[in-house]
């Protein structure tokens, strides 16, 4: 029987979050070759295979995913026993400035932050919700969730899920005008669309293909904007499927059409990595930032 050890799990955890092995031997102060021995000891000994590798990097398997999330409370444990071995406990404190999509921010993190905010009551959060992209390399954010994935290398970049979208009107509207009964029924609705700047995003591309420009009756950039919007009745939008769970008004319109989705990664400076208060964040939001 193999016997996988903590340092194996510690090198999967690097390769995993630097998404190659190249970045995870610069965060270890290794190499690549050890990187590689270590993770293809980890597989054998575990009987899976943990990463689908290409010439873009290193991505997880489903298995790994499950691995990945496993040994991350591994590595939470170790850090309590050490510090327990030590003789003193660490407070987490500090200013931790965070970017990421408003909807996100606001819909589904912000009711979480109760939960934070009783592991960690001395860090400082500061939020940033522009629909624009936070430059981490010039300090504008120090963790930041993205829609894209960045291809800068001083960046360490976790991948969180993917992000569905779908049609949703609310019950007032259907109240007032009824619901469309099949996708070319549509362009009868009134519907809610990005503005100029999120216009070009894949998901708004589709409402534009299926409505008609006379229904267009409200365009904002304000992923809240929209949302409140489409509650209050004013028509039908595009909205990330997790928004209903704050919002069960929503009604779901067209659940089988293939509308476009978005990754979702998590992005911090490397140079940030070690930093007990980033870590505290980046742990809580890779957690607890569902998005599905």
């Amino acid at each position: 029987m193999n016997i996988m050890n903590w340092d194996g799990l510690r090198y999967f955890l690097a390769a995993a979050d630097a998404g190659s092995m190249t970045a995870a031997a610069k965060v270890l102060d290794s190499n690549q070759p050890t990187v590689g021995r270590h993770i293809d000891a980890l597989e054998l000994a575990l009987g899976i295979k943990l990463f689908q590798r290409s010439v873009k990097g290193l991505s997880l398997t489903d298995e790994g995913r499950y691995i990945y999330e496993q040994s991350q409370q591994i590595h939470n444990t170790i850090v309590k026993i050490n510090r327990s071995a030590q003789g003193a406990k660490e407070t987490v404190s500090g200013t931790v400035r965070l970017s990421m999509p408003e909807g996100l921010s606001i819909e589904v993190l912000t009711p979480m932050l109760n939960d934070f905010y009783q592991l960690y009551p001395d860090i400082k959060l500061i939020f940033n919700v522009s629909h624009t992209t936070a430059n981490i390399t010039q300090g504008d954010a120090d963790v930041a969730v993205r829609l894209f994935r960045p291809e800068e290398s001083d960046l360490v970049v976790k991948y969180l899920g993917e992000m569905k979208m779908g049609l949703f009107a609310s019950e007032k509207y259907k109240a007032a005008h009824g619901l469309p009964n099949k996708l070319s029924d549509l362009k009868q609705h009134k519907v809610i669309t990005y503005d100029d700047q999120l216009s070009i995003l894949p998901e708004n591309q589709w409402l534009l293909e299926h409505s008609d420009k006379s229904k267009r009756i409200l365009s904002s950039d304000s992923t809240i904007n929209r949302l409140k919007a489409t509650i209050a009745g004013v028509g039908i939008s595009m909205q990330p499927l997790i928004m209903q769970k704050s919002n069960p008004e929503l009604c779901q319109l067209f659940a089988k059409a293939s509308i476009p989705s978005h990754k979702v990664w998590l992005v911090y400076h490397k140079d940030l990595r070690y930093m007990m208060r980033i870590r505290a964040v980046v742990d809580f939001i890779s957690t607890h930032l569902l998005v599905q």
